[in-house]
């Protein structure tokens, strides 16, 4: 019988790279949140914490790290115009490629990366896609596509649902792993996916949440979590800016699923505080928050209280090393740009909750 061969890769959450340079401040004024994130938080990120965050990650890729996968917003977006988004996805492209150095890029689109600014989703399918075909050696339509790491880690990359650049519905999620989850031989499996498929805060930002976008199948929600446990999917996504390790029972199984950030934006990031913590109570619930969404994200957060094993939350930033061999898949967080980890865990534990 052959063993599984020793596979590392790094993971990177949200880093929304920015300058700006690449912004029509203009157009960005008329979007008051962006406006605000882009004056006073990612360009300065970008510029005094980003170059040690890379530094990091090309000291892990050179120590053994066989991809650096990132889970979606790699860039601001909200450039304003065709040309400006064009030369923000290339130099992001370029940013996170110098820091990987020889190991293989996997990216997964995110909400950022193709906003409904003008010209964003088409510089991302310019740039950013042919880029991803370079590093995968795959011919692709759009976002979704498996890259075997191994023959022992395939790793399945979703789109972003909610955006609607390449009009997909949400179904497409499970006609794409209805499809190669079923051609896997792989002994561990990662579903690489910008928003959460387990709900980790009361904004309720997950596929199929229908709070973004609606959803007309209500068992879609119930099908995909059937195949990720049937399959043993462990799930890493990003989006909610949240460190966070969740642990929902289903009838074919636990689902895992891990959340990440690597909006880095301070010198000191401290340590995570992954004590496992109650779920969010739908009964105490922010009501100024969306009010108009409140009542059925309560129900939400309600039906899925039921089926939380294990939950952890934090707000610290970082990145993770994931090393998978015979005993089993261990997963490494590192506070910031640290190279020593925060705190070290066997996912295999997580399923055997």
């Amino acid at each position: 019988m052959l063993l599984p061969v020793l596979v590392r890769f790094l993971v990177l959450g949200d880093i929304h790279q920015d300058k700006f340079d690449f912004h029509d401040m203009d157009y960005v004024y008329t979007r008051p949140s962006d406006w605000r994130q882009v004056t006073q938080e990612y360009p300065y990120y970008t510029a005094a914490y980003y170059p040690k965050l890379f530094d990091a990650v090309h000291t892990q890729t050179e120590s053994g790290c066989r991809a650096v996968l990132q889970l979606g917003d790699l860039m601001e977006g909200v450039a304003g115009n065709y040309s400006l988004s064009r030369s923000m996805a290339a130099w992001a492209v370029d940013n996170i490629d110098g820091a990987a150095g020889d190991a293989a890029v996997l990216l997964v689109k995110g909400n950022h990366d193709v906003s409904t600014s003008p010209g964003q989703p088409q510089a991302w399918k310019d740039v950013v896609l042919p880029y991803i075909m370079s590093e995968t050696g795959q011919t692709l339509q759009n976002g979704m596509y498996v890259h075997r790491l191994s023959p022992d880690v395939d790793i399945f990359c979703s789109e972003q649902f909610f955006s609607p650049d390449d009009g997909l519905p949400e179904q497409a999620l499970l006609d794409f792993l209805r499809e190669e989850l079923p051609r896997s031989t792989a002994k561990y499996r990662f579903l690489a996916i910008h928003q959460p498929v387990i709900p980790v805060t009361e904004r309720c930002w997950h596929v199929f949440s229908g709070i973004r976008r609606e959803v007309t199948d209500t068992a879609a929600r119930t099908e995909l979590l059937s195949l990720l446990a049937k399959y043993r999917v462990t799930v890493l996504c990003a989006h909610l800016h949240k460190y966070s390790t969740v642990v929902r029972s289903t009838p074919e199984g636990n689902v895992v699923q891990i959340m990440l950030v690597s909006t880095v934006n301070s010198f000191s990031t401290g340590t995570p505080d992954s004590r496992p913590r109650p779920y969010p109570d739908p009964d105490r619930m922010d009501s100024g928050w969306q009010p108009h969404t409140l009542d059925v994200r309560r129900d939400i957060i309600r039906e899925e209280s039921e089926h939380i094993k294990f939950y952890t939350c934090c707000d610290t930033p970082g990145y993770a090393v994931i090393d998978t061999d015979v005993d089993g898949v261990e997963f490494s967080f590192y506070s910031g740009w640290s190279l020593v980890p925060a705190e070290t865990f066997n996912i295999d534990d997580l399923y055997a909750l």
